[in-house]
């Protein structure tokens, strides 16, 4: 029993990534073929597939199970379920795969310009995340609001829940046997 769960995860994640690249090659594949048969232009193709290339070489490094000679399971590798960054590289992944097939569907790179929406989204979520975390580090005085001590006292008085447990504090408690 000892080990199931990194097992399972490491299981999970050769899955994932062996999923992965039977979705990615594929298409891949076919869309050099259309490249060579366009006889377009390298200069184009090879910076469009680096951002994909990217998020599946840093998925493949730290979400890929390592195992010893004797085919134990050395490191199971981050999970590539979890959400945050790890679910950003994939739909990279996937949206490089949608303007490739575009690509080979349409033979225009134009649906390439998909991949700005992912800059555009990032700076939308720090500036979710981090809009009200500056607002409330700066306080008022940021807004050009002069600073109210008539507020800041109204702040500091206690709640009747506070006011009415400091004064049983002070009385003297007897312990009955």
């Amino acid at each position: 029993m000892a080990g199931k769960s990194s097992k399972k995860q490491a299981q999970r994640n050769a899955a994932i990534l062996r999923q992965t690249y039977l979705l990615v090659l594929p298409v891949l594949g076919l869309s050099f073929l259309r490249r060579v048969l366009q006889k377009g232009s390298w200069l184009s193709y090879v910076p469009l597939h680096f951002p994909a290339a990217a998020c599946l070489y840093m998925l493949e490094k730290s979400g890929r199970p390592q195992y010893d000679e004797k085919g134990q399971l050395v490191r199971e590798g981050f999970d590539l379920k979890q959400p945050g960054l790890t679910e950003y590289m994939f739909d990279v992944i996937y949206l490089s795969i949608f303007a490739d097939v575009g690509h080979i569907a349409l033979g225009t790179l134009k649906l390439w310009y998909v991949l700005l929406l992912v800059p555009v989204y990032l700076a939308y979520r720090a500036k979710t995340i981090a809009g009200p975390l500056i607002s409330n580090l700066l306080g008022s005085r940021s807004r050009g609001e002069p600073r109210n001590d008539a507020k800041d006292a109204a702040q500091a008085t206690k709640s009747k829940r506070m006011a009415k447990r400091e004064k049983n504090a002070d009385r003297v408690q007897f312990k009955y046997r």
